[in-house]
């Protein structure tokens, strides 16, 4: 199984918009697919959000026959089954969603990690890692100062992958919150 590591695309609403909602009912949100896909839309449509997906295509297998014992018939056989192959989705295992903001005291971007999902089928593989390393290379490439990001207490699963990516719990600052 390749895993490739993209932005998302506007051809890809619907399959951020299922990521989207299985994340929030991840965190105990009812499922409400319409509404994930209008805020997905809405974030993607007016640039105020960054999606990067991980996907794997899990119709496409290497062939086992060597060139060697292929006859031509054979081999006009197996373009077309890569043809066909080739038609067959994405699979989206999951997303990471980044909204740009700035810092006024550094004066320049930075970017809040607010979303990082992994299918339940596909983790333990390395999915999220690949996903906060695509992150930070583009960081790099954009010159992003720094990228922010917040966990349950709980969580500790996500608390070691971030610790491992060189994150380091912000000892100068306490946040707040207050609901409005």
């Amino acid at each position: 199984m390749e895993i490739r590591v993209r932005q998302a695309k506007p051809d890809d609403i619907a399959e951020v918009s299922r990521l989207f909602n299985e994340y929030r009912m991840f965190y105990g949100q009812d499922s409400d697919l319409e509404r994930a896909s209008s805020f997905i839309q809405e974030r993607m449509s007016n640039q105020d959000s960054i999606v990067f997906i991980a996907e794997c295509n899990e119709g496409r297998e290497e062939g086992s026959s060597s060139d060697a014992d292929i006859d031509v018939n054979t081999e006009v056989a197996i373009q077309e089954k890569h043809i066909e192959e080739s038609r067959v989705s994405d699979t989206a295992m999951g997303l990471i969603q980044i909204y740009p903001s700035y810092s006024s005291v550094s004066m320049g971007p930075i970017w809040i990690l607010n979303d990082l999902y992994v299918d339940s089928k596909y983790r333990q593989k390395g999915i999220a890692r690949k996903l906060m390393q695509a992150v930070m290379e583009q960081a790099k490439e954009q010159h992003i100062l720094r990228i922010s990001l917040s966990t349950a207490i709980s969580n500790q699963q996500a608390q070691a992958l971030y610790e491992s990516e060189g994150y380091t719990q912000d000892q100068s600052f306490m946040y707040y919150e207050c609901n409005v």
